[in-house]
């Protein structure tokens, strides 16, 4: 299970906005409440919802889990990749999903990161920064 860590990562992206796009309520409470103090988060749980999102407020950058329903976490990072404007917003992938494949293609379908859950805390809000 996850930990909140107990100091808080300091950043310099302290006003950046973050779309976390999960489906699983436990995640989004706990990326939520994790990065809360340093970032907007904003929380969507499918890629159809995330995409309407964009359309309207595009973050500083997008965190995406793959296992989504409908659309596929990867179906919704070409999507991104080929979208005016979209393109531009840096992606780290969260996923579950194990192995050097997944964390290849979701880099080659261009995402700036991947990071495999469960994941440590801080880890998350340093690769936040350097994203940022």
């Amino acid at each position: 299970m996850f930990m909140l860590s107990a100091s808080s990562s300091s950043t310099s992206a302290s006003s950046a906005s973050l779309l976390l796009v999960d489906d699983d309520p436990v995640m989004q409470s706990f990326v939520s409440r994790l990065l809360a103090p340093d970032y907007d988060v904003a929380v969507v749980g499918e890629a159809e919802a995330a995409l309407e999102r964009l359309r309207r407020h595009r973050p500083d950058a997008i965190l995406l889990d793959l296992n989504l329903p409908e659309t596929d976490g990867h179906a919704l990072l070409e999507q991104l990749q080929s979208s005016d404007g979209l393109d531009e917003i840096p992606v780290m992938v969260l996923s579950g999903r194990d192995g050097s494949d997944e964390r290849v293609t979701s880099l080659r379908l261009g995402a700036q990161d991947h990071l495999n859950k469960p994941f440590n805390p801080e880890e998350l809000q340093e690769r936040l920064s350097l994203l940022l």
